[in-house]
């Protein structure tokens, strides 16, 4: 399937770098290494960025752990980006559960992507203790992110180099009292180490100078100012110490107006309620400092597609690439996300995609169909049980279209193939967008499709579809293979 520019991640491993406390978690979506210290500092020392002209980088580079992967956070920014009208970044990252950047300089498939070079932007993230005093090593922090600083220079003379600062672990934590009297005192060390080591240690210490300043991406200052508000969104997982969606949302959104120069205000609430995503914008601007909203200086795209035009989207195996001129992919089924879509004639627009409600898997049994090229038509994302019918209405899985404009109506024309009827059950789907159904029996399926016309966007710009096992047959299980968006 075409890739919009999306992230590759390398691996997922849980190294044995001594935790100070215990922990080490290898889930690659929401996990990161363990928790991180502050000294003290002044929660605004953030650096003057309210004046940062706009940059629009072709390459990123993320290195990290889970604190990077939780989200994926470069899927977040990518999407990001994509929705502010920038040109789709080639965004690539090397990330492992419990790794430090130590222990990135003995990877070799994190050495390789350095060494590939032509990086316009590389973030470096820490494991989460490391740059307080505590508990931490913050010179060996120091060391390590100048010696990335210094390798990545060899190959990518024009990067620029972004600390990402990471945040305090909740205030339940088990970490408290016994190594931080509080999350104040630990974010206070995170947030004095990372501007430190942007301000004073690598410019002192690099052999390599770059053509633009480092910069902190005060990812954890915006997690303290938020958190100090009056019924704050829960930015914690359950654990206490990893991002939930609303924290990965708040580590891309400072990470995003970091690098862009750019406000958060008005971006794509991506998974989350927009009345939550609104206050999240509030608190990464109140942190960055930045003032200007939007995308690049050059004309934007229009908003939502013009009349006619057409965006067709490949639901499916990414072993099953459609390359056809005006198609998408999207290959996860559980958080896939694709942005600034390609409509018919091979343009780009502003139409995003995301997993919003997680499929049960990919289907790869489909039949070639006349409608559409067979690596369209033969796979599918699916979901439903395999216990019973009753079961599967249960289990619908969701996708939503972002960036679409909210006077505009749309026509949704969706498709899916599974050989079989699976034993005489059916595979009878429903579809469901802006209070408006329509049922397709996916068995043997190879001309029907199923149509919604006249659907209309919410207010902020996205299209929700449900895709669901119907009530009106006996199946088990529901699919959605192709999806066409038609602006009316």
């Amino acid at each position: 399937m075409r890739g919009a520019g999306f992230l590759l991640l390398l691996a997922v491993a849980c190294r044995s770098e001594p935790d100070p406390c215990g922990e080490c978690d290898d889930t690659a979506d929401s996990t990161d290494d363990t928790g991180d210290t502050g000294d003290t500092g002044d929660t605004s020392d953030t650096g003057d960025t309210g004046d940062i002209e706009s940059f629009e980088p072709g390459r990123i580079l993320f290195i990290g752990n889970s604190f990077t992967l939780g989200g994926p956070v470069p899927d977040i920014v990518d999407l990001l980006a994509n929705d502010a009208g920038w040109a789709d970044p080639d965004i690539e990252t090397s990330a492992f559960g419990g790794e430090t950047l130590e222990g990135h300089r003995d990877r070799s498939a994190t050495l390789d992507k350095v060494d590939a070079g032509d990086w316009d932007v590389l973030v470096l993230q820490e494991y989460s203790t490391r740059p307080t005093d505590n508990i931490g090593d913050p010179v060996q922090f120091k060391t390590d992110a100048t010696w990335f600083h210094d390798r990545v220079l060899e190959n990518s003379p024009d990067v620029h180099v972004v600390l990402y600062e990471t945040w305090a672990r909740h205030p339940d934590h088990a970490i408290y009292p016994g190594s931080f009297a509080d999350p104040a005192e630990m974010q206070a060390q995170l947030r004095t180490h990372y501007n430190d080591a942007a301000d004073n240690w690598i410019p002192t210490n690099a052999t390599a100078s770059p053509i633009a300043p480092l910069q902190v991406a005060p990812v954890g200052d915006a997690w303290e100012g938020h958190l100090a508000e009056p019924d704050p969104v829960r930015l914690h997982a359950s654990d206490d110490y990893h991002a939930a969606l609303a924290g990965q949302y708040l580590n891309a959104l400072v990470i995003y107006a970091t690098i862009y120069g750019r406000s958060a205000a008005q971006r794509t609430p991506w998974k989350l309620p927009p009345e939550d995503a609104k206050r999240l914008h509030v608190a990464a601007d109140a942190t960055t400092g930045l003032q200007v909203p939007g995308g690049p200086d050059h004309a934007a795209l229009p908003t939502g597609l013009t009349t006619g035009q057409r965006v067709r989207l490949d639901l499916g195996s990414s072993s099953e690439p459609t390359a056809n001129t005006g198609w998408n992919d999207l290959t996860s089924p559980t958080g896939g996300i694709a942005g600034n879509l390609q409509v018919d004639q091979g343009a780009t627009s502003t139409v995003d995609i995301s997993v919003t409600d997680a499929f049960g898997g990919v289907n790869t049994s489909g039949l070639e169909s006349a409608l559409y090229p067979a690596s369209a038509a033969q796979d599918s994302f699916f979901c439903g049980s395999f216990d019973d019918h009753a079961e599967g209405l249960e289990r619908p899985g969701a996708v939503t279209l972002h960036g679409l404009d909210p006077a505009g109506t749309y026509r949704l024309l969706l498709f899916a193939s599974r050989s079989g009827t699976d034993g005489g059950r059916g595979r009878l789907t429903r579809y469901t967008a802006d209070g408006q159904w329509a049922d397709l029996e996916v068995s043997d399926n190879t001309t029907t499709q199923a149509e919604l016309s006249g659907v209309q966007p919410a207010s902020d710009g996205t299209l929700a579809l449900e895709v669901a096992v119907s009530p009106d047959g006996t199946g088990r299980f529901c699919y959605l293979g192709v999806l066409e968006l038609v602006r009316e």
